[in-house]
């Protein structure tokens, strides 16, 4: 119990000095005396953890409808983004890192001839694994790499002038893809990082079922309808060392 309370007031500590790159603060155990720093030098030939936040997400998707093509209304979201990093810096100039995070991603699609607005999102738990080319120790870097979302949640949300307001949601649905790989490129100054993230694969699940209670049968709505997600972040590098 005593580990877990020390955990969380450190991950606490770390969330409150995000915008200082010197803070640092310890904390006296029975055992040993755990040192966080929020900031700093990162370390080189030596495994550290981090905290990867990406505040503030704008998303778009390249939409193929059938054959029609179109672009997707921007979409921000800041909530609910967190993340743990496991680094490694093989030199000042080179390093590596995976972790894990959550996400909200999704699209807006509107359509004009009817008025209509249609906002899809999921919640994802995902795994990164990049390469920083730069100055590790500063914070200074370009990065680059690809990872795995696993899609837990999903909602949507329709409106327009026309027809009531209607949302649904969904644990693990089977309206989106569970399983969404993507790439990655973006660039570190300081510790903000700005990052451009495609997702190659369907956002949504063409073999999704529906029934239609006039024809007694089942269609599939997104049938021939793909949808590659575009996100841009803004986010924040924390670094976390850990000494005894």
């Amino acid at each position: 119990m005593k580990k877990l309370l020390t955990a969380l007031l450190l991950f606490a500590c770390g969330q409150g000095y995000a915008q200082n790159d010197s803070a640092s603060i310890s904390v006296e155990t029975t055992k040993q005396t755990v040192s966080i720093s929020t900031g700093g030098k990162a370390p080189i030939r030596k495994a550290y953890w981090g905290n990867s936040l990406d505040g503030m997400i704008f998303s778009t998707a390249l939409i193929n409808d059938n054959g029609n093509n179109s672009l997707g209304t921007l979409r921000f979201s800041m909530f609910f983004h967190i993340g743990a990093t496991y680094n490694y810096n093989f030199s000042k100039g080179v390093g590596i890192y995976t972790g894990l995070d959550i996400k909200n991603i999704g699209f807006i699609e509107k359509y004009d001839a009817f008025d209509l607005t249609v906002k899809k999102r999921v919640y994802t738990l995902g795994v990164p694994v990049g390469l920083r080319f730069g100055n590790m120790k500063t914070r200074d870097y370009f990065f680059l790499g690809g990872g795995l979302d696993v899609a837990f949640h999903y909602k949507e949300k329709s409106w327009s002038d026309l027809y009531s307001k209607t949302k649904s949601n969904d644990w693990f649905s089977k309206r989106s893809e569970i399983l969404l790989p993507y790439v990655f490129a973006g660039v570190c100054l300081k510790g903000t990082t700005l990052k451009i993230q495609y997702y190659p694969t369907n956002f949504l699940n063409e073999d999704y079922q529906l029934f239609n209670v006039a024809t007694n049968t089942y269609y599939k709505p997104f049938a021939g309808k793909k949808v590659n997600l575009l996100l841009v972040s803004v986010g924040r590098d924390l670094k976390f060392s850990r000494k005894k």
